[in-house]
């Protein structure tokens, strides 16, 4: 008779993810996935429980060990600084190490003027990267528009979600350069909801940007003007085009809450690392989820059109 092997252990809570741990606190398990389970607290609020392999995340919780068998639907509960899911499965969060958002270098960045040469050279880092995913590869044609030499046809062959999304990407990065917001988050309607997976490329990607301008506010807020006005009815108007995972996530892309990768990228970007120290950091952020990182960093990078002519 084979042994029982024991749940793995909770290392890591981020800091959303610990705010929802409360004494008495329940819910249900909303996806599970190969290396990750979904929750949903009684107030309708997201975080998640994931394999070591999963990276940090403020809403994430990190687990060394066996990953449990946990089923759609089936209820949670707190008791005890325990996970308990049903009668045998009882994780222990006691000993866990709380994980916050990283703050990017104080006093380390480049200065604005420098970026949009900072971006020129990010080329020299793809091809040193795995063939694109999602909207990863659209990234050669935005450095074209970067370049001034915006044409109605891209120079790369595109086929299914790429071409599909490449007028409004365009649109998109155009505006970024003329500092169109209201065309911006228009554009990004057409976006929402994009693609397949629990985050859709199309999300991923509206994500990205939003993280960057929220990044270039932070860290320029006294050259660059970055304020959405009408950032909010954006949010309305997506809601219902997405699912409640994504959503939560494209809502914290916009605060700068992101995947750890995401912000080391953004930290590494702004601070002008050299290219042997920025490109194994981008090969970690484009290796989350399927395509889910290449959307991310295709977003980042338009974002950083809002910074030219600052």
């Amino acid at each position: 008779m084979k042994s029982i092997k024991p749940p793995g252990v909770i290392e890591y809570i981020g800091e959303a993810a610990h705010e929802l741990l409360t004494l008495q606190s329940r819910g249900k398990i909303l996806a599970v996935v190969s290396q990750a389970a979904y929750l949903l607290n009684e107030k309708g609020e997201l975080f998640w429980l994931g394999t070591e392999n999963v990276p940090m995340h403020r809403r994430g919780i990190r687990l060394s060990g066996l990953f449990p068998r946990l089923s759609v639907e089936a209820p949670y509960a707190i008791k005890d600084q325990h996970l308990i899911f049903g009668p045998r499965t009882a994780l222990d969060f006691s000993a866990a190490r709380i994980w916050e958002t990283p703050p990017l270098p104080p006093g380390a960045i480049l200065p604005v003027a420098d970026l949009p040469q900072r971006l020129r050279a990010v080329s020299d880092i793809l091809d040193d990267l795995p063939v694109p995913a999602g909207f990863g590869g659209l990234i050669p044609d935005l450095l074209i528009i970067v370049q001034s030499k915006i044409t109605s046809h891209p120079r790369h062959i595109q086929t299914g979600i790429q071409a599909h999304a490449w007028p409004a990407v365009k649109e998109i990065a155009t505006a970024c350069l003329a500092h169109d917001f209201p065309k911006i988050t228009d554009q990004a309607c057409f976006l929402a909801g994009l693609g397949e997976g629990l985050t859709p490329s199309g999300d991923d990607f509206i994500g990205g940007l939003l993280f960057c301008r929220k990044i270039l506010q932070n860290s320029y807020g006294n050259i660059l003007n970055l304020e959405f006005p009408n950032l909010t009815d954006f949010f309305e108007k997506t809601r219902n085009s997405t699912n409640i995972i994504s959503y939560a996530f494209l809502k914290d892309h916009a605060e700068g809450w992101g995947f750890e990768p995401l912000h080391q990228f953004a930290s590494a970007f702004l601070s002008g690392k050299t290219d042997r120290r920025l490109q194994p950091i981008a090969d970690d952020l484009i290796h989350i989820g399927h395509s889910t990182g290449w959307d991310l960093l295709t977003g980042f990078l338009t974002g950083i059109l809002l910074a030219f002519d600052a």
